[in-house]
This record gives structure tokens, sequence and C-alpha cells, in this order.
């Protein structure tokens, strides 16, 4: 008989070990509910790929991602963090002596730390050019890392002592300071400017909890008792606070905007705010009671509540269009459901996945959530693949934007229409033949309306005529209407027709005023029989911000006046640029942190100079929408300076340095000259 060597017993050894390796990873496919081919985990089969299939399962302390999830951060009883990409690849692996409780990253994506059991805060830099590790002699329970990684806020403290510690820590590792309080139960920290962050913390005072607001210096600033801190707004400005009877939302400053009382059968174990306008959802995980789940205005009216099931993580999707629940407690014994709801808590699709989720990680990319397994398993879904059941279409639409454009072909000529769409008057440019006399052809086309896909709408009927007259020497405009042109229904559309009108001819420098007749002679009355006071003085801006809207499926950019959004700044552009810099911030594509530091007028050029914040509005591989949403607010901050300034160049910074964002977002660039005119929110 031949003998068998002893390597071939090693080998087949391997291959019975790669076997069972892969059997287990075939069980983590995602199946549909009804049928259908299964949602495999993301694998291309390269080496990376051996992290997921001999990871050992092991219960997870802690697991946090960045805003763009391009890093997964976790800590195992394995007593080992680990750090890895989108794509499950491992990237960074440290063991410990004692449990991890904390892993966070920045939401920038370029700072860990590490909070152990044994007391120890680690700090690295993603690269791994610079870390430290101190020693604090009690377990750290709770670590919070600004947005940049800047501050590392730590709370500390022995689970059975009533003395704990909360600390902050700049990024060099230095302690800034520390305060005594009760055992720690939560905290948050907001903002890198010294004169302008926040920290946040709930802690037990005896026998009742406290919520309390400190300065970045560690200045109390106020402390409300008897409440618990359970949500912070996307943009920082909300907080939600649970008290006995019920839900309370209070500003940053401490003061409180509105209240409510729920059922006393109801125990909240989960409250969210929509990231895009504050609405608060509130969650209890108990089945006994009729409606587990309550949505309330951000003016704190009761917008709708239903039952969902038992035990479920829930989160908004970032862009705040979809509610994302997911529970495995009354479904198949391996398995969890993920149900999709709309804002109204309409059911929009749901599917099944090989996974009993215990976590529900959402960031700043609305397509992808991170799933974490009980026994430690973790998965990244895209929402943009996953099955919709009894749907055509996927419960998030891609919105679509047109950058500025700066040139021409050259038998093209371009004109500024207004038109209105969800209450606001919106520019739009389209292009027509140099053949045609521009101040003819904007009256024509502006009757002739929005195309059809814009979402906006037209304000004067398309039936009327109007014969156009202009005396270039007096600069007026004779407008001679049919009657059809002034055969308005609604009397509130009437300021709209004029405002359009006034709007869109004021792109016109040579036009100083403008009369509407009928049969030759002056529009006096309207058919509601108000009054129309002629000349009409064409308008022109003279402290436009240039503002997003989001209207239905698109993006506008819109100017509108300083005085009328507030704002008295007197011709200061770095006021005027830090309001814009605010408004932005309301998009959830927008960090919630970007701050402006300094907008000044340099010779020929505006230099505006922007926090680390900004670096995360251009994700590395981003997809077109990602491109589109960075253009978009280059486009708003660029126009708005040179529109109130004597400057063509505008040059965004970052942290007083330049920057240049990822390859796929070059254009535009974050330097611009505008040589000649500009196209603002182009028709293709």
């Amino acid at each position: 008989m031949k003998k068998v060597e002893p390597y071939y017993l090693l080998i087949a050894f391997a291959v019975l070990l790669l076997a069972i390796g892969v059997a287990a990873h075939c069980t983590r496919s995602l199946s549909l509910l009804k049928g259908g081919e299964p949602i495999e985990p993301p694998s291309d089969g390269k080496n990376g790929d051996l992290f997921e299939l001999w990871f050992t399962p092991s219960a997870l302390f802690d697991i946090n991602v960045d805003h763009n999830v391009t890093g997964i951060i976790f800590g195992a009883e394995s007593k080992k963090v680990s750090l890895l990409d989108r794509e499950r690849k491992l990237r960074w692996e440290k063991s410990f002596s004692t449990n991890p409780l904390q892993t966070q990253i920045s939401a920038g994506g370029n700072h860990l730390a590490v909070g152990t059991e044994g007391g120890e805060l680690f700090f690295m830099t993603i690269d791994s050019q610079f870390w430290w590790q101190k020693e604090l002699g009690a377990p750290v329970n709770l670590v919070a890392l600004s947005e940049n990684g800047k501050w590392v806020l730590v709370g500390k403290g022995q689970s059975d002592q009533a003395a704990h510690e909360l600390a902050l820590f700049s990024r060099e590792g230095i302690e800034q300071w520390s305060i005594s309080t009760g055992p720690l139960q939560q905290i948050w920290l907001t903002g890198e400017q010294t004169g302008q962050g926040k920290v946040f913390y709930t802690c037990w005072r005896g026998e009742k909890l406290v919520t309390a607001a400190a300065a970045l210096t560690g200045e109390l600033l106020w402390e409300i008792e008897k409440s618990a801190l359970m949500a912070l707004s996307r943009t920082e400005n909300r907080l939600a606070l649970l008290e006995e009877c019920g839900v309370m939302v209070c500003d940053a400053q401490g003061d409180l905007l509105w209240e409510k009382e729920l059922p006393s059968a109801f125990k909240p174990s989960a409250v969210l705010f929509n990231p895009r306008n504050d609405d608060l959802l509130v969650y209890g995980s108990d089945n006994r009671v009729e409606e587990n789940l309550y949505c309330f205005s951000s003016e704190g009216k009761l917008n709708w509540h239903k039952k969902i099931a038992e035990g479920a993580q829930l989160s908004f999707t970032p862009d705040g269009a979809a509610i994302i629940t997911c529970s495995w407690r009354q479904y198949k014994e391996d398995f969890s459901q993920v149900v999709l709801y709309d804002q109204s808590g309409a059911e929009l699709s749901h599917w099944e996945l090989g996974i009993r989720v215990a976590r529900l990680l959402v960031s700043g990319n609305r397509r992808y959530i991170v799933l974490a397994g009980e026994d430690g398993y973790i998965d990244v879904v895209d929402l943009e693949k996953t099955p919709a059941q009894g749907n055509d279409t996927n419960a998030q639409t891609v919105s679509f934007y047109s950058p500025v454009r700066t040139e021409l072909k050259p038998d093209q000529n371009a004109i500024t229409l207004f038109f209105y769409g969800d209450g606001n008057l919106v520019p739009v440019t389209r292009m027509i033949s140099r053949t045609k006399s521009p101040l003819r052809a904007v009256i024509e086309e502006l009757i002739r309306g929005p195309s059809r896909d814009s979402s906006l709408c037209r304000m004067i009927p398309k039936e009327a005529e109007v014969e156009v007259v202009f005396d270039s020497d007096r600069g007026q405009l004779f407008l001679e209407l049919s009657p059809e042109a002034m055969d308005i229904v609604d009397a509130v559309q009437i300021p709209g027709v004029l405002d359009s009108l006034r709007c869109t001819v004021g792109c016109f420098s040579e036009v100083r005023e403008i009369f509407l007749n009928i049969d030759q002679k002056p529009v006096e009355l309207f058919e509601d029989g108000r009054a129309l006071k002629q000349p009409l003085q064409p308008y022109r801006w003279e402290q436009p911000l240039f503002t997003p809207v989001h209207i239905e499926a698109h993006y506008y950019l819109v100017p509108r006046e300083a005085r009328e959004l507030g704002i008295e700044e007197d011709g200061d552009l770095e006021g005027l640029i830090r309001a814009l810099v605010k408004l932005c911030r309301s998009f959830y594509f927008v960090p919630g942190n970007l701050q402006l530091k300094e907008a000044a007028e340099n010779g020929e050029k505006v230099t505006i100079d922007l926090n680390s914040s900004w670096k995360m509005l251009f994700p590395e591989n981003g997809g077109p929408e990602d491109r589109l949403h960075a253009a978009m607010i280059m486009d708003a901050l660029c126009l708005t300076a040179i529109e109130n300034s004597c400057c063509s160049q505008v040059e965004i910074l970052v942290e007083g340095e330049s920057w240049s964002p990822p390859q796929e977002y070059r254009h535009p660039l974050l330097n611009r000259t505008f040589y000649q005119s500009y196209y603002i929110n182009p028709e293709f």
C-alpha cells in the first residue's frame, strides 16, 4: 500500500477548512421574501475577502462609520479593533489588552479613536502617520470625535461607582479640561472651533437623569433636570430629550421649542431627527401597545402614528426621503426583515436578510447602510440595488442639477427665463439661435413655458400673443398683448406673472421701463378688478444669495435678496457668504458642521476659506449625483461672491490652504474665473 505523505494530509485539511468557510460565507446571502435570486454580499475575489471568509463570529462592543461609508470600524470580544472599507476589505487591525468598549471614526474619515475597558485611549490618523495612546485609569465607556478629528471627548468611570469623569482631549493628545459627573449615559460633540463648538451629555445625579451642555472650553452653559438626551439634529441646532411623560425638543441654547405627552404605556427606545426637515420620529420597542412609531413635524404637530415590528432598528435615510427599519424578532429564526417607509409612513418596499441584525448604521451617503449581526457579522447594503417588492421604482430617486456654464457654441445665444416652481421664482437659461432678436425671443420663450420635465410651471397663458416694441433711445419696452394674455383665472397668479416678466426682462440692462398695452391702450385693471400701476420696473438684484432649492426631482440655483432672507449685512461680503453656507447646510449631503472661516476680496479675487468639513462634500469614488451636489454648492458660493464684489475670480481654500478634490470632481475647479457672462440652470 502506498504511503500517504504528511503534506497531503495538510493540503486535504486546508481544503476542508476552506470548504467550511465558503459554506459559512454563502449562508450570509441575502434572500428575498417571495423568492427570486439572492443578493450576494459584495465580493471581487481579491485577497481582502479572506478577512470576511475567516472572520470568527464574535459579539461587537461598538461599531461606527464615517460620513461617506468609506470606513467601518468595530471592536469585538476578541479584543481586536478592525477597520474595513466599503467592500469589507481589511484596512487596519490592532489588538488591545482589554475589551475595546468604544470604536469611533471621524465623519471626515481621517481619524479614529478607541476606548478600552482597561482605561486605554488610543488615537490615530487613518494613514498611520500620527498616533498616541494614554492610560486614563478607569474604563472608557464613551468616546465622541469631532467631525474632522480635532477633538476627542471621553466619558470614563467604573460602572459600580457614582463618580465618573468627562474629559476633552485635543488631536495632539493634550487634555483640555475634565469635569466630574455622575454615571454618563450619552455624550455628543459638535463643532471644531472653540467659540462655536459644544458638548452635550446626559448623566445620573443621584436618582435622576440630567442633560447638560458645555462649551469647548469646559464652561457649563445650561442643564435640564429629569431628562435624557436622545437625538441631535444634523445641523446641530435641535435636541430631542425624553422626560417622564413625553418628549421635548430644545434648541442648542436649551430653550424649549415644543413638547408632547406620549401614551403612558409607550416607552420610547429610539428618537430620530429627519435630516431633511427636522421632523421627529419616536419609536418604542414594546409590542404590547397599539402604535409604537410616532412622527411629529418640526413644529411638534403629530403627522402620523402606526405599528411596526417589535425590537426594530430604524433610521431615516441620509436624505430624509424614507425611513428604514430592520427587525428579526417576529420573523424566521436567522432572518431579518428590512422595510422602507416614505415620510407619510406608507410602505415602499421590503426584503429579507440572512442575518439577525442587531445594529443599523446610516451615515451621510444615501446609497449605503451598514448592518451588524448578533454574532458580529457585518454587511454593507446598497439601497440602489435592493429589491422593491410591489414597486417598479426605488424609494429614492436621483435628483438632477445642471451646473453653471460660461461658454456657448458659436451659433448660440442664451436668454434667462424666470418660471415658478414650489413657490420659487427660478431662473432657467435657454439656448436660442443667433438669428433671433433676444428681446423678442425672451417674450416668446416665456409664453412657451418651461420644458416638460423641469418641474416648473408657466405663468402666462400659452394662447397669449404678444407684440414686442422697444424704444432703444428711451429704454422703454412696449408689450402689445392679446386679450388672452390677461386671462388669469386665479388672482393669486397676478403678482407671479408680473414678477416673472420683470425678472426676465431685467436681464437686459438697456430696458428701463416696461409698458403693457391692449389695443394700444395701457392696461389699467386685471380681470379681478385689481389695478395695475405702469410703467413696470425691470427687477435687478442688489445683494443676491444664490441658494439651492429642491423641486421634485430637480435642484436649481435661485437668487434671493439678502434683505428678504432677513440678512442685514450692509454689503459685508463675509456676512453674505456665511449666511449662504448656513442655508446650504440644510441639505443632507452638505456636512452639518461646514463653517466659513473667512471671505475677503484680494485685488481681482475673492478668497473663501472653509473648514475641513468641506472635504466631506467630495467622497472618494463619488457617483454622478455626488459630483452634481458638489458642483451646485460650488456654483452657489462662486456666483454669490461674484455678484457681491467687484472681482472676476473666486478661490476656495480649506483651512487657509489650497486643496484639490479627487480627480472626478476637477470640473468645476475650486479656483474659477468668470471672464464673461455665466448661464445659470442651463437647459440641455
